[in-house]
């Protein structure tokens, strides 16, 4: 791979990359992180792609296997988080409302996160998540399932207003 081609990845996936691992990681620091390693891998990728959306379930596939192996880290699991509040430039047009959904899609197990992420902000249909996941379809489903459940709760019994 190219430097230039690598730059026009950068450019054409960065964005849909971070808010993957933002959306799983829940802080940016390690949203960054992520994001850094995944195309460290894309560079380092020796096979080619078969064609654009290849690549772009490569690149999720990866982010979500690289989040995963973060959490399981002995040093993930014995820091102390630090309260933060995200700035505006970093997840960009976020209303109120949907700044609101976001603090309680970050309260979400990761494996819900991620499924939530790739159906709602990346419009992918639940057969495409469970292929590029791995995972049987109806998991899929339940896991979209049980995140919409909790976030309904939570917008209800927090009298919190979000138009869906």
């Amino acid at each position: 791979m190219t430097h230039e081609q690598l730059n026009a990845d950068i450019a054409e996936y960065h964005k849909m990359v971070f808010r993957l691992a933002f959306s799983c990681m829940g802080n940016r620091f390690d949203a960054d992180d992520v994001t850094q390693e995944v195309f460290i891998r894309l560079y380092r990728q020796k096979k080619t792609f078969s064609g654009e959306e290849h690549k772009k379930a490569f690149l999720i596939r990866v982010a979500v296997n690289i989040c995963k192996d973060m959490q399981k880290s002995a040093w993930f699991k014995k820091r102390v988080p630090l309260d933060e509040n995200i700035p505006a430039d970093n997840i960009p047009d976020e209303s109120k409302n949907e700044e609101i959904l976001q603090e309680y899609i970050k309260e979400l197990k990761p494996k819900y996160r991620a499924v939530v992420f790739l159906h709602y902000y990346e419009g992918y249909s639940t057969a495409e998540i469970a292929k590029i996941l791995k995972t049987p379809e109806s998991t899929i489903t339940t896991r979209l399932s049980r995140a919409r459940n909790y976030l309904k709760t939570q917008l209800i019994t927090n009298k919190e207003v979000y138009c869906l």
